[in-house]
């Protein structure tokens, strides 16, 4: 099992350094390209609208084909599409490039998620996911790293070195035996979603993937704008990963024990505060900080959210591949909105709107869980306590 939560946290890894691998290059491209702050939005937000566009198509193929299958076209399609960013020369080439990525990347999650839930001890399912999740922070670390290193030598040869990763984590997998096949043939998600705990549990998770999205597009042009290079922006999204790396086992165990609502609305409080002072911070120095803050408090919701959802499908009697389709029709529409829907307002009226607009959402999430706790029933801890 330890093995298999390395290769499910490997692939997790992948598909979120993926996604931040951008940020570093961001103001060479918007200078280079001559992009709008928009277009440099929509240039992020690619990656979630192509998750978007297969989440469910790459659930019903991991349950039809297999879910090993599945992870092993998905690395093959990010080997291509790495060498395809890093040679690109045009908007529209890296566009359909990060296109292309995102359909790699909700294939790869949908694989991982089903694999581990499928095979995870259901008492350790939150530990378990608070470590993958954790892990996989390593990718954000990683993708801002190398996307400093690709903006200082050059994207070619760094994403070229990139594909030839994938391939080989592909060759690592091909060693391990399939989970079990997944029984069910349909996915019943129309009964799912009238659920009171699965509708909040998805419009809560959006409100993470909106900010994370949108400091992803906003926090480097900011940093840059105060004078901060690709190292610096960088250093910041690495040392946000690696105390996400720490601190997510921890919110997955303490959701084992306690149920995830409690995790889920601490973090939505706290972090309000942070989201809104950030674009307010005028010193290269001191926004940093306040980035990593934002990043790890709303970074810590996803376990206990995945944890949210694994229970309603228990609950209902189906299987974890419910819990994984559901998530996929969640976290993209809030990463695209995020990347897209945050730098076009920001262009329009200012960034400190599009953090405001951010931060109430949050807040609203905990007032909503807080007032409605009813809805969202933690049977199995109710049990324990």
């Amino acid at each position: 099992m330890r093995r298999l939560l390395l290769l499910i946290s490997a692939f997790m890894f992948l598909e979120l350094f993926f996604f931040a691998v951008l940020a570093p290059l961001l103001p060479g491209l918007k200078h280079d390209l001559d992009l709008s702050t928009a277009q440099t939005g929509l240039l992020v937000a690619m990656y979630a609208l192509g998750a978007l566009v297969a989440a469910i198509p790459a659930t019903l193929v991991a349950v039809r084909v297999g879910v090993k299958p599945t992870a092993l076209v998905s690395l093959a399609t990010f080997a291509a599409m790495s060498v395809a960013f890093g040679l690109a020369g045009s908007y529209p080439a890296l566009l359909a490039a990060r296109f292309a990525q995102g359909i790699a990347g909700a294939a790869l999650w949908t694989a991982a998620m089903v694999w581990l839930l499928e095979t995870a001890p259901a008492r350790r399912r939150g530990e378990m996911l608070g470590f993958a999740f954790g892990v996989s922070e390593a990718g954000a670390i990683a993708g801002p790293v190398v996307g400093g290193i690709a903006a200082a030598i050059g994207r070619g040869t760094t994403f070229v070195g990139i594909g030839v990763c994938c391939l080989a984590l592909g060759a690592a997998a091909t060693r391990f035996a399939p989970p079990p096949a997944i029984a069910e043939r349909r996915l019943p998600l129309r009964s799912m979603l009238s659920a009171a705990s699965v509708r909040t549990a998805m419009w809560i998770a959006i409100l993470p993937a909106i900010l994370l999205a949108a400091i992803s597009v906003l926090a480097p042009l900011q940093q840059h704008a105060l004078g901060s290079g690709p190292g610096a922006i960088a250093a910041t999204f690495g040392i946000a990963a690696a105390a996400g790396i720490l601190i997510r086992p921890l919110f997955g165990r303490w959701s084992d024990r306690r149920g995830p609502l409690l995790p889920i609305r601490l973090g939505l409080l706290v972090s309000s505060p942070v989201v809104l002072a950030v674009p307010w911070i005028e010193s290269r120095w001191a926004l940093p900080l306040f980035v990593i803050a934002a990043l790890v408090l709303t970074g810590v919701l996803w376990a206990p959210l995945m944890l949210m959802l694994s229970d309603a499908c228990t609950a209902a009697g189906v299987g974890q591949v419910m819990a994984v389709a559901i998530m996929d029709l969640t976290w993209p529409p809030g990463n695209a909105l995020g990347a897209s829907g945050g730098s076009a307002i920001a262009q329009a009226v200012g960034q400190r709107w599009a953090y405001a607009v951010i931060a109430a959402a949050m807040l609203a999430g905990f007032v909503a869980l807080s007032r409605g706790r009813a809805a969202v029933p933690d049977p199995i801890y109710a049990r324990r306590a």
